[in-house]
């Protein structure tokens, strides 16, 4: 070994040893799939009862609806690491417009909500007609989004 490749080597060792160790970061927390474990309706100032999603037969529940009643669903996040904190968003889409923004006074058809989920753990919205205005008859339309990627959509018949 050539005196010049003995000193590279040395100054290489010295600087890793001098170099502080970098802290291990949690890996970050991801959703492979998401288990809708039920979904129903509910009459008014009752909870949402918990319907069975079967596998193979899917049929559109429906119900009709008054001020008070509420439709939602119950999901599971599949992925790593178990018990990771993860962001879900449901999205509550109408047939026809349900109203106007108060502050842009656009039509809408849609509402939104953020909440926190945990991979492993069960996590349940709802959507409740508070207003004459939101009965709007038709398909309604929940899905729940991770970022960009839809996870999961559900039909609810609104008659």
């Amino acid at each position: 070994m050539t005196f010049s490749l003995r000193v590279a080597v040395v100054c290489t060792a010295l600087v890793m040893l001098a170099t502080p160790a970098l802290p291990q970061t949690k890996p970050e927390a991801h959703i492979d799939v998401l288990d809708v474990v039920s979904s129903g309706f509910s009459g008014p100032g009752e909870p949402v009862k918990r319907g069975k999603i079967r596998q193979r037969f899917s049929r559109t529940p429906a119900m009709t609806a008054q001020v008070g009643t509420s439709f939602g669903m119950t999901v599971r996040p599949v992925g790593q690491p178990d018990g990771a904190e993860v962001a879900l968003r449901w999205v509550w889409k109408a047939p026809r417009p349900i109203g106007k923004d108060a502050r842009t006074g656009k039509v809408v058809r849609e509402v939104s909500e953020e909440a926190p989920a945990r991979i492993g753990e069960e996590a349940q919205k709802s959507f409740e007609f508070r207003t004459e205005e939101q009965l709007v008859k038709g398909n309604w339309r929940v899905e729940v989004w991770n970022g960009r990627r839809r996870l999961a959509v559900r039909r609810f018949a609104i008659r």
